[in-house]
């Protein structure tokens, strides 16, 4: 699992940019392997709702019925997990990085946890301590306790701990010894990457993000004219898909690549924090959005799916998103998917045979999300705050707030109109995206909501909006007869 990846920034998908492409040799060899995915989507617009469908086979128009928090899962909630899922059908389980939105992994399905549980020290890449087992900021970092900055942590990277060196580590060493030692037990690894989120190299909360830390800039440290921050956004998607080839380099080793399946996505969209921007090597590969937008740039997901001897290499169109996860995860290992839930197993795709398409995908959003709506004034840059809300830091002085610098003129900030949520939907073709409900922000669609209409093969930036024309009204009145039939909701969560 990677963290904010555009769709556009793995070479395997179309992307154009005057700076080139981001080098991904391993993605590329993982996808060429297996099946790549142009439409599958991410659960959510950020983080932690994102993997909650992931984790539970629900999306986000059913988290209040299913009084799911959207940003957590507490452990007195009575939901099965995916892990959990696994666990019952026989299979040890591990988890390493980013657990968002798990309160306690160790209890919540990993038998074997290592990494970070709140999701806002994440953004640390160079943390004092982090977690494991059960017990929260236990394993002492020494090395990172001294004043950090970008300078000293690249003058002598050995010297300090990267929190996704030790999640590799970590995520090789658990296989490795589990394999040995249990061959005939199959398991379940989830490796979520902290990067290529924004972060910083002091400590969290009140370091800056300061754009992607990385030990090393690698082949992009001599670009000229390129900003540090955009080296290090380079450096660092470069530095994953290491990793990435370091992972099927050991499960070959194993002798166990022919009997393991393996997935890659990202959680949401491209990111605008930390001082990067997308646009610098278009990261969306021109879809419209970002981060924290209903459109398709802030919710399709680079997803990959490899299983060398039993999943035929090719590109698939077909249309899906992270709540399939658990049912797929069901049909692979004999175990039982939690009943009710949204997600649809998606086995006869990844068997190259066909399958109906979705009844209906859908998000939830405060607004359209579009940042560019309500630019920063000079000397501000987007930032996320440890709670995990946007926030604006001022470069200079180092002020963080929640309150948009501009919010005195502003009657739109960020996309936000009155604290009403909208939504994003997709059936077949169509996609439709609605910034605020005509309800309350707990409410449900309706007629009297405004909606934009787009067709996604003839329009995949999502250009022309077909609201206001007659085919767009035939759409929309088909979209809201799909959603009624479903019983969603239009609250938002994490925004």
């Amino acid at each position: 699992m990677a963290d904010d990846m555009g769709w556009g920034e793995p070479e395997l998908y179309p992307s154009t940019s005057d700076h080139g492409r981001i080098s991904t040799p391993n993605l590329n060899k993982f996808g060429q392997g297996g099946i790549q995915f142009t439409n599958a989507y991410a659960g959510y617009t950020v983080c932690a709702p994102s993997r909650t469908t992931l984790m539970t086979g629900f999306h986000s128009g059913h988290f209040k019925q299913n009084q799911l928090p959207g940003t957590q899962l507490p452990l007195s909630l009575p939901i099965l997990t995916t892990q959990e899922m696994l666990q019952k059908a026989g299979y040890a389980t591990a988890g390493v990085g980013k657990m968002a939105p798990l309160n306690a992994p160790g209890n919540q399905g990993f038998g074997h946890f290592i990494g970070q549980v709140d999701q806002g020290l994440c953004h640390n890449m160079y943390p004092r301590m982090i977690d494991q087992g059960n017990s929260t900021r236990n394993i002492n970092l020494t090395a990172n306790w001294a004043d950090l900055n970008r300078t000293v942590t690249m003058a002598d990277p050995s010297a300090f701990n990267y929190t996704v060196d030790i999640t590799q580590e970590q995520a090789l060493l658990w296989m490795k010894s589990h394999v040995a030692a249990k061959p005939a037990q199959p398991f379940f690894l989830y490796q979520a990457f902290t990067v290529p989120h924004a972060g910083g190299w002091g400590h969290a909360p009140t370091q800056p993000e300061q754009g992607a830390p990385v030990p090393s800039d690698g082949q992009y440290a001599d670009k000229d004219g390129w900003p540090d921050v955009e080296k290090d956004h380079a450096a660092v998607i470069t530095y994953l898909d290491n990793y990435v080839g370091a992972m099927m380099d050991t499960v070959s080793t194993l002798g166990i690549e022919e009997n393991t399946i393996m997935f890659f996505a990202s959680d949401n969209g491209a990111h605008l924090e930390g001082g990067h921007k997308y646009q610098f090597f278009n990261s969306t590969g021109g879809l419209l959005g970002h981060k924290r937008s209903l459109y398709e740039g802030g919710v399709r997901s680079p997803t990959m799916v490899r299983w060398p001897g039993t999943i035929k290499p090719g590109v698939s169109d077909f249309a899906w998103a992270f709540w399939d996860f658990m049912p797929t995860a069901a049909e692979l290992s004999g175990g039982t998917a939690a009943p009710g839930i949204d997600g649809v197993s998606i086995v006869p795709t990844l068997m190259g045979k066909s399958q109906p398409d979705h009844k209906y995908l859908y998000w939830t959003w405060d607004g359209t999300g579009m940042m560019e709506a309500t630019p920063l004034p000079e000397g501000w840059q987007f930032e996320q705050l440890a709670s995990g809300l946007l926030g604006y830091r001022h470069i200079a002085s180092g002020e963080l707030t929640s309150v948009h610098p501009d919010a005195a003129t502003n009657t739109d900030v960020a996309g936000r109109k009155g604290g009403k949520s909208g939504y994003g939907v997709r059936v077949g073709e169509w996609k439709g995206v609605v910034a605020h409900c005509a309800n309350n922000s707990t409410g449900a669609p309706s007629p009297e909501d405004v909606m934009e209409v787009y067709h996604l093969p003839t329009d995949p930036f999502e250009a022309n909006d077909l609201g206001k024309t007659a085919a767009g009204a035939t759409q929309k009145a088909a979209f809201l007869a799909v959603l009624a039939d479903a019983k969603v909701l239009c609250a938002c969560y994490q925004c």
